[in-house]
C-alpha cells in the first residue's frame, strides 16, 4: 500500500530535523514512529474514557439502588432536624 500525505512546512521542517540528527534512516521511519505514538496515546485516552464510564455507571447503580440520596431529599431531611 502507498500512501501519500501533504504535511504544514512545520512538520517538513521537524521531520528534515529529525533525519538531520542520524536517529532515523528515512521518512518512514518517522512516520511509522509517530504513528506508533499515536495509536498508543489513542489507547490511553480511550482506557480513561472506559474508566470514567465505569466509574458513572457504578454511581448510577448506587442511586438507583438509594445508597445515594438526591438533593431534595437531602434538604428535606436536614430541614426536618
Amino acid at each position: 500500500m502507498d500512501i501519500s500525505i501533504s504535511l504544514s512546512s512545520d512538520f517538513e521542517k521537524f521531520i528534515n530535523e529529525q533525519m538531520a540528527t542520524g536517529l532515523y534512516n528515512s521518512v518512514n521511519d518517522i512516520v511509522n514512529e509517530a504513528m506508533t505514538l499515536l495509536v498508543k496515546s489513542k489507547a490511553a485516552q480511550q482506557e480513561q474514557m472506559d474508566a470514567l464510564l465505569a466509574e458513572l455507571e457504578q454511581d448510577e447503580n448506587e442511586v438507583k439502588d438509594e445508597n445515594v440520596l438526591d438533593a431534595e431529599t437531602a434538604v428535606r431531611m436536614l430541614m426536618s432536624e
